[in-house]
């Protein structure tokens, strides 16, 4: 079994012979030399963590690293580092793996150790001495997963609350409530329209964020047409594009799919034909009097911070889009309501639908006012759900296919019943108190690794 001591000895040798090579392009605190220096360090403190999550990070983004970053953390160069210097990074991940599992380390830093182990293992040819490390990297998970869940979380999943059913609204009348949606089409933003019409509300404006850009090549649709017809044309494709998986897998596997929606109306308190309501192209005039359409290359074009300023709506939802930049958050007295799935501050980031059920063992969302940093907003309201239980009939599916189908319909539901408890409790906005997050407390996630997600998706079956 291979020790840590063991395994530094083996990637110093190979340090050692690489040397000779000047593709290493290593200079004094250059990521190689970064990388070099934390290699004979024998304990790893938190100063130490923190320079392999710097990495880590950079790596997880792009799949990629720089020559080098400045103090800022931002590259220095656009040089990328050549396969001896990742090779050198993923012999280092492994380390830091095997030094937490020595020191038992907390269960939350193993299985992002074994995350991002799991990535760079697919993405960085090995060096010979770690290729045999596969099968013990697959024990390592394995052993974690029979640990969840976890301590910290369970007392806040037995204090969950208890979806009660809903009164469904005359809709001869709807309530006006006091904010705009940002409105970026896809299963989420559906999902939050079709819930504010069960409920009988209605946003004061919808602002739908038109990409003038495909979403998959970046080209610039419909230059051919004039721009009455440029734009309509641009949001049929944006529609088609981003509902695709949605509509493929209710019409390759429409038994399925109602099945889960089936689980979905129980489980969440949603009444299926609301839960339908998504998959048809429905006009926003449905669901607002006053729609403004708004085309963009990004949520960091000039002419969304310009509309967003000279308007002062005040209040906003979020729907999705991007990452909203930092110059968004400076605009006087406006604020942005966002619906994370994800149980904060303990679980922050990407894939946290996956990663709630996989450390919980429930699924959890929390709505909150969005700043410039990832998840550490002022709290609004955070909840564990009820546990979902889906289809055993899934199992059937690629597992590609299923991950589709968690975020085609699971994932924008539960944001959506939390969407509904927070308009409820704040009796629609009206009075609403938020809670500041200590930056310092809770986790944040990437990407969840395909082996990983194959082990949450057995525990999300009957």
């Amino acid at each position: 079994m291979t020790s840590p001591k063991f395994l530094r000895d083996k990637i110093n040798n190979f340090v050692k012979s690489l040397k000779v090579s000047d593709k290493l392009l290593v200079s004094k605190n250059s990521t190689v030399d970064r990388l070099i220096n934390i290699i004979n360090i024998e304990n790893f403190d938190n100063k130490t963590n923190k320079e392999i999550d710097f990495f880590c990070k950079k790596f997880e983004i792009s799949n990629k690293l720089f020559v080098s970053y400045d103090a800022s953390g931002n590259k220095s160069t656009d040089k990328i580092l050549g396969p001896e210097g990742l090779q050198i990074f993923v012999c280092l991940l492994y380390l830091r793996l095997l030094i937490s599992i020595d020191q038992d380390s907390s269960e939350i830093n193993t299985v992002k150790y074994i995350n991002i182990c799991w990535k760079a293992f697919d993405h960085v040819k090995l060096p010979d001495f770690l290729n045999s490390e596969r099968e013990r990297l697959k024990d390592f998970q394995d052993k974690i997963f029979k640990k969840f869940p976890i301590n910290s979380l369970i007392s806040k999943t037995l204090a969950k609350y208890k979806i009660t059913n809903t009164t469904k609204i005359n809709h001869k009348k709807f309530k006006k409530i006091p904010i705009d949606i940002l409105f970026y089409e896809g299963p989420i933003a559906r999902s939050y329209l079709e819930m504010l019409h069960y409920l009988g509300c209605k946003p004061r404006r919808i602002i739908n964020l038109i990409a003038k850009r495909d979403l998959v090549t970046q080209k610039n649709v419909g230059l051919f047409l004039p721009s009455f017809l440029r734009y309509k044309y641009a949001a049929k494709l944006q529609y088609q594009k981003i509902h695709h998986w949605p509509k493929y897998l209710f019409r390759t596997q429409k038994k399925l799919s109602l099945e889960v929606f089936q689980q979905l109306s129980e489980t969440l308190k949603i009444e299926q034909n609301t839960l339908l309501g998504v998959l048809q192209q429905k006009p926003l005039k449905n669901y607002s009097d006053d729609v403004i359409s708004l085309p963009i290359d990004s949520l960091k074009d000039q002419k969304l911070f310009t509309y967003l300023s000279q308007h002062n709506a005040q209040m906003y939802l979020y729907t999705g889009g991007g990452i909203m930049p930092e110059s968004i958050f400076n605009i006087k007295n406006s604020s942005f309501i966002h619906i994370h799935p994800g149980y904060l501050p303990d679980i922050r980031g990407a894939d946290c639908l996956l990663w709630s059920i996989m450390l919980a063992g429930y699924p959890s969302a929390t709505s909150f006012f969005m700043n410039s940093g990832i998840d550490t907003g002022n709290i609004i309201k955070a909840v564990f759900l009820p546990k979902i239980s889906l289809p055993i009939a899934l199992s059937t599916l690629d597992k590609k296919m299923v991950y589709r189908l968690l975020y085609s319909f699971v994932d924008p539901w539960i944001r959506s019943a939390v969407l509904r408890d927070t308009l409820i409790s704040t009796n629609y906005l009206e009075n609403i108190i938020s809670s500041p997050q200590n930056i310092k407390e809770g986790n944040t996630f990437h990407f969840m690794h395909e082996n990983m997600i194959s082990e949450v998706i057995k525990r999300l079956l009957k």
